[in-house]
Formats: structure tokens, sequence, C-alpha cells
């Protein structure tokens, strides 16, 4: 069986507006800031996405400050969000390969009803999934029966098999799991951009791709992709508070990915065993000098001694050899 969690895109959202008072559950007429851009049949989401009491719920009628919609199921408080959902269902499909021609998976159950109050996003189970199966997703309106283009979604693997961390940890990391002006696309990006340098830095000294995920990983991927989102939001202007700027985040994730390099942490996979490492360690240098790069680093160093490369064309160039030379010169006098 293979697991898929399909977030919440903005592409499937229009018109917001908010409630005007606190309305108990069990109502059909709600009071509203403004209905204007709201149509029948229209379905909203009532409630921030991705907070417990957050529904989906389709419109009956619509007048000046209200709107009337189908019985809602939870409580919802003055200024929460109403926002409108051009789809209230998700299709999923499947293939064999990443290139393949996909398969509607309608006696798997598809499509299902979107999870709003999911932070993650919809779940769908495909019980005769293997680990080489690929998928796609659409949105579907099963009042319109209007399906997004299936050319258009990509192609995954389950179980967020090709992620470390997900959206919603790096939105709740980095503080803005109330801020919808922070697009699911652009969280995306910075995941994206922190498993690069992740993964780029592991390869020193495990086999990718990891044979399964540590949670120390996905800890790290989430720190790092949070502190990157938070930079692009706030920016490093010296009047922006530490803790805003992100950078606390991105130095607590590249220490633990140094730690990790240099074998002060080991990871391990959710049974305790060990992941694989690679069987060798990647290293350069060069025998060709350069002024600029005489101290190649710790690799060449020796406890307390610091081997540097000299000119040469001037063998005593070095300062710290001319020493070494003056000292050997005076104990050699007799």
């Amino acid at each position: 069986m293979q697991t898929l969690v399909t977030p919440l895109e903005d592409i499937a959202l229009g018109e917001k507006t908010y409630f005007s008072a606190e309305e108990a559950a069990g109502q059909t007429s709600l009071s509203c800031m403004n209905s204007d851009g709201f149509a029948s049949n229209d379905f909203v989401i009532l409630g921030r996405p991705g907070s417990e009491n957050a529904e989906i719920i389709q419109i009956s009628s619509t007048s000046t400050g209200s709107i009337v919609t189908g019985t809602t199921k939870y409580l919802h408080y003055k200024d929460e969000p109403i926002t409108e959902i051009f789809y209230n269902q998700r299709k999923f499909y499947r293939s064999t390969s990443q290139l393949g021609s996909f398969t509607h998976m309608s006696t798997e159950g598809s499509p299902i009803a979107i999870s709003v109050d999911e932070p993650d996003g919809t779940q769908f189970e495909d019980v005769n999934g293997t680990s080489t199966s690929w998928y796609k997703a659409t949105y579907y309106n099963s009042c319109t029966y209007v399906e997004t283009p299936l050319a258009d979604s990509i192609a995954v693997q389950a179980n967020n098999a090709n992620e470390y961390t997900s959206i919603y940890k790096i939105r709740r990391e980095a503080g803005f799991e109330d801020n919808a002006y922070v697009s699911v696309d652009c969280i995306a990006e910075k995941r994206l951009e922190a498993k690069s340098q992740i993964d780029g830095t592991l390869a020193m000294v495990y086999q990718l791709p990891l044979s399964s995920i540590p949670a120390l990983i996905s800890h790290i991927n989430t720190l790092l992709a949070a502190g990157l989102l938070l930079q692009k939001e706030y920016g490093v202007e010296a009047n922006v508070d530490i803790m805003k700027s992100g950078q606390p985040k991105i130095i607590r994730a590249e220490e633990l990915l140094q730690k990790i390099v240099d074998g002060q942490l080991l990871l391990v996979d959710v049974n305790g065993s060990l992941i694989s490492k690679q069987s060798g360690t990647l290293a350069s240098g060069s025998n060709t000098y350069d002024s600029n790069k005489k101290d190649k680093g710790e690799l060449f160093n020796v406890s307390d001694e610091n081997f540097q490369f000299t000119d040469p064309t001037d063998e005593t160039a070095d300062s710290a050899r001319i020493a070494q030379r003056d000292r050997s010169d005076l104990w050699s006098q007799k």
C-alpha cells in the first residue's frame, strides 16, 4: 500500500471574505463582511485551511452581507476567513513509470473530498500501489464536472518519497500558520532549495538517495527551509528582529549538517539501524601553487602542525618557514 498526501495549492482558491459575526455549528445562513464575488453552487472553505474547524460547503444563494449554505459542522468565529475554492475533490492517477500513461484510480476510491482540515493536505491510500508506482493528482468540481489538466500535474512517488519534510511543518516553523499570503508554491521552492543543500552535503559521507528519511534530516530540512523562507519574507535589514531574519534557524541547520559530515552525529532509520555510508571519503587537492590558497584547510593539518604550500620560485617566502629556518640556524651555531 502507498499513501499520497496532496497539499492545497493557491491555484484552487478564489474570492475571500470574513465572518462578520460568530456562527454556531448547525447554521445555514452565515453572516459575512462582503458577499460580492460569490454565487450559487460555489464551494467555499469556512475557517482557515489546515485548522481543525475548517470545512468545505456549497453555497445555495447569496444576499448582501450573508451567504446561504448547507448545514455547517463547526463553530466559526468572527473574522475567520471564508474562501472560495474552485474544486471540492481530488482525482488520483497511477502509472508504472514517471513518463508513462496514467490511469484514473476509480476502483481505489478516487475522486475523494478535499480535506481542508488537515495541515499537510488531502490523504489518499492506494492499496494496490508499490514503491515503484508514480502518481498524479488533479482538482475536480463534482458540480460543474470541471477538472484541471492531467498534463499540468507533476508526477511524484508516494509517502513523500522525494521529500524530507512537509509544507505544513515548514510553515509552522516559520510562524506563518495564519499568513495566507505565503503561498504553498513559495514554501515548496524553499523546501527544494534546502533539500538541495542537504543532499549536496550528505553526498560527502552518505549514499544517496537515503534508504529512509531519518527524523534528524527532516528536522534539518524544516529548519533550513523555514530560515530561507523568513529571509525571503523579511530580508536582512538591520531593523529586522533577529528571529524574523531566519538566520538562527539557518545557522542551526548548517551546524547539524556539519556534525553529520564530521561524524559527531550518525543517521539512523526508524528501527535504529545505521544508514549506509559512502565506502570512501570525497576530498580534493592540487599541486599547483596559488598564493591565495596556501593553507588547504584542516584536512591537511596534523595536530598543531599547519602545513602550507610554498612558492616553488622562492621556497623561503613563507614567513612561518623563515621563522622556523631562523630558529634552526640559531640552535645550530656553535
